[in-house]
């Protein structure tokens, strides 16, 4: 019977043996960065490294021309795990979010699984899930069937802290637009009616709003188009708000009040309002306890102290949160930063290269291989993530 521990040992060994390769993925990505579904070269970094390592490789999957599935089978009985990469940037801010880590993280760890499925079993899957940054990739891939016949996947994501069984947030969209009456603003004001004053006082009733609602609930907007000309009584705003919550119930309770905020501003000043809701509203993660917790054991015998997740703060949302629904799923966070650096900041850009950051890169996936490894060497442990998952998905 191979051993667990050995089974591990050679996984970290052939991750060590990769970490140039995975080091200059993310290097890569960090330099040139690419925005959501325009990610042609990342996706041809990871493609070449996944096929150098002898992976069979699929770039493009169905309408998406910057995904990929890189796979390879045991020939034996086992499970199929997934460990999902994220590579676009944002504009302006790169790589923010770290997605150049978690792409070089998810490499790596398929490298290492993929190097003893022969003595163990399963299969082991890297799939590239473009578009995270607002795109929904993961969405249109599970909608296509590419989430099909995975028995459980991963991903990290770069951070202040290690914690393993972490939250992300529900979350929901609104663009509104306000129409008014343009007229000179210095000689005839009082024939218009002022769009920009109806976006300002919407702004200002969610400001209010935010006292009473829901600790763990996110309210965030921008002003896309305040007007034209400082002369004329601005005849058309436009703007763009997210609402985040810990669960449905929540964000459902909430979304009437927010709408209220939008139409009472329209009401105030005689404006035309126009809105479009987000049909469905993204999900928040399900995470897999039975599959963190082993993360967190694996991720201790790596040295990294872990954390337990803060209930009101540190989460943010994404397309894994709607797909963890249909497969088992962890996104641990994994310390990469200080304290004072948040993601979604130029600091954090900065943050996502260099020893740090390649640290993060060699544990996360480290961590992650030897996670896949007890899900497949223990029966037990994949029964208890499978009977636990299809009790929290039909709730």
């Amino acid at each position: 019977m191979t051993k667990p521990s050995a089974v591990k040992d050679a996984a970290r060994q052939a991750i060590d043996a990769a970490a140039a390769v995975l080091f200059d993925i993310s290097a890569r990505m960090h330099a040139e960065v690419e925005l959501a579904f325009e990610e042609a070269k990342a996706q041809a970094w990871q493609c070449a490294a996944l096929r150098n390592a002898g992976f069979a490789v699929e770039e493009g999957l169905g309408s998406l021309k910057t995904a990929f599935r890189a796979t390879v089978k045991s020939g034996k009985p086992g499970p199929r795990i997934a460990f999902l990469c994220e590579y676009d940037g944002l504009p302006v801010y790169g790589q923010s979010c770290g997605h150049n880590v978690v792409a070089a993280a998810g490499v790596g760890a398929a490298i290492g699984l993929a190097k003893v499925v022969d003595r163990i079993g399963g299969e082991a899957v890297a799939l590239g899930t473009p578009g995270e940054e607002g795109g929904g990739g993961k969405n249109i891939l599970h909608r296509e069937g590419f989430f099909d016949g995975i028995d459980a996947m991963m991903l990290i994501y770069p951070g202040m802290d290690n914690i393993a069984h972490s939250r992300t947030l529900g979350a929901t969209r609104v663009q509104f637009a306000y129409f008014g009456k343009a007229a000179h603003a210095a000689a005839r004001p009082e024939l218009g009616i002022n769009a920009l004053d109806a976006m300002l006082l919407a702004f200002n009733g969610i400001g209010a709003l935010r006292q009473q609602l829901p600790s763990e609930v996110r309210v965030h907007a921008i002003i896309t188009k305040g007007g034209t000309l400082p002369q004329v009584v601005p005849d058309h705003t436009t703007g763009v708000l997210t609402v985040r919550a810990n669960d449905p119930a929540t964000l459902e309770r909430v979304i009437p009040r927010i709408d209220a905020c939008l139409t009472g501003a329209a009401l105030m000043t005689g404006a035309r309002l126009e809105r479009t809701w987000r049909e469905n509203p993204g999900r928040a993660l399900l995470s897999n306890f039975a599959i963190a917790e082993s993360f967190e054991h694996n991720l201790k015998d790596l040295g990294r102290t872990t954390r337990p997740r803060d209930e009101l703060s540190g989460a943010w949302s994404g397309d894994t949160g709607n797909v963890s629904w249909f497969v088992p799923t962890i996104q641990p966070q994994m310390a990469m930063t200080g304290r004072d650096v948040p993601p979604h900041s130029h600091e954090f850009h900065a943050a996502s290269i260099g020893p740090a950051a390649e640290a993060c890169i060699l544990d996360s996936a480290k961590a992650m291989a030897m996670t896949a490894i007890d899900l497949i060497v223990d029966q037990e442990l994949l029964a208890a993530a499978k009977a636990e998952f299809a009790a929290a998905a039909s709730r």
